[in-house]
C-alpha cells in the first residue's frame, strides 16, 4: 500500500469514515500525509452550509476547518443559533439560544430574567424567577439538517441556588410537519437519576450543563417543513430556579453491540 501515490491513498481515505482516516494516519508516514489532503476532508464537510456561515480565519486546510467546527460552534442569526459538526460523522448540529425560543411569560420581568454567565455559548440565558405555567417551545427548519440522519433534540439547562417545584415529571414533545400522526407527549424528569441512563431523565453534559431529550426524528433527503420541540408543565404550583441555555439538535449515537 505504501507504494501507491499519496493522491491515490487520499482518494481511498475519502471513501472511508472519519474514524478510519484518523486510525490510518497512525499506520505510516504516507497515510498520515495523505490524510492531510483537502480532498479527504471535503468528503466529510457538508456540501452546503447554513446561511450566514463564514469559515473562521486562520484555517488554511479543510481538515482544520472540520475540527474547528467540531470543537468550536459558530454563532449565526445574530448569535441566537450555533452551528457545529458531529465528530464521528460530520453531520450538522445546531443549538437554539434561549432568546430564539418561545417562553411563556419570558418577557415579563416578574417571572423571568435574562442574565449573562461565564463560559456559556450564548450571550444571555433565561433565569426562571417563578411561574405556575412553564412552557418552552423551539422551531427549526428541517432543510438545515443533514440528510438520512436520526436526530434528537435536547433541552439544555442548569439550576440556580434556589430550585423548586421540579420533582414531578414534565411533558416533552417533538412534532414535524411531514406526518399527520397525533404525537403524544412523553413524560421526562429534569432531575438527574444517577442509577439510570434512560433518556427520560436529565443527564450531565461535559460542559457542566444538564440536558434532557425532548424527542427524536429521522431526517430523510428532501424532507421539508419545521420541527417543533417543546417542554410543558402547567400544574398550578410554583416552579423556580431553572436556568435555560437553549435547545440542541444533534445526531443520535448509533447503538453498539
Amino acid at each position: 500500500m505504501n507504494k501507491l501515490p499519496e493522491d491515490c491513498i487520499a482518494k481511498i481515505l475519502s471513501l472511508t469514515t472519519i474514524a478510519d482516516v484518523c486510525r490510518s494516519s497512525a499506520v505510516s508516514r504516507i497515510f498520515r500525509s495523505a490524510a492531510e489532503f483537502d480532498n479527504v476532508w471535503n468528503h466529510f464537510l457538508p456540501s452546503d452550509f447554513p446561511a450566514g456561515f463564514a469559515a473562521p480565519a486562520g484555517l488554511p486546510t479543510r481538515k482544520q476547518l472540520f475540527f474547528s467546527l467540531v470543537h468550536n460552534p459558530l454563532l449565526l442569526n445574530d448569535a441566537h443559533l450555533s452551528f457545529s459538526l458531529e465528530r464521528k460523522s460530520g453531520k450538522k448540529c445546531y443549538m437554539m439560544a434561549a432568546r430564539s425560543l418561545s417562553i411563556a411569560w419570558g418577557n415579563d420581568k416578574r417571572y423571568w430574567q435574562w442574565i449573562t454567565l461565564p463560559n456559556t455559548r450564548f450571550l444571555e440565558v433565561a433565569d426562571l424567577i417563578y411561574v405556575w405555567w412553564l412552557e418552552i417551545t423551539g422551531k427549526i427548519n428541517m432543510s438545515l439538517l443533514s440528510d438520512d440522519t436520526l436526530y434528537a433534540s435536547y433541552l439544555v439547562f442548569k439550576w440556580d441556588d434556589t430550585p423548586y417545584g421540579f420533582r414531578q415529571p414534565v411533558e416533552a414533545s417533538l412534532v414535524t410537519e411531514i406526518t399527520d400522526d397525533d404525537v403524544q407527549p412523553s413524560l421526562v424528569s429534569l432531575l438527574q437519576n444517577p442509577d439510570t441512563e434512560e433518556s427520560h431523565c436529565a443527564a450531565m453534559r461535559r460542559d457542566g450543563w444538564y440536558e434532557v431529550e425532548l424527542g427524536h426524528f429521522f431526517k430523510r433527503r428532501g424532507d421539508m417543513g419545521e420541527i417543533e420541540m417543546s417542554l410543558k408543565e402547567t400544574n398550578p404550583f410554583v416552579k423556580k430556579g431553572l436556568i435555560l441555555s437553549g435547545i440542541e439538535i444533534r445526531p443520535m449515537p448509533h447503538p453498539t453491540g
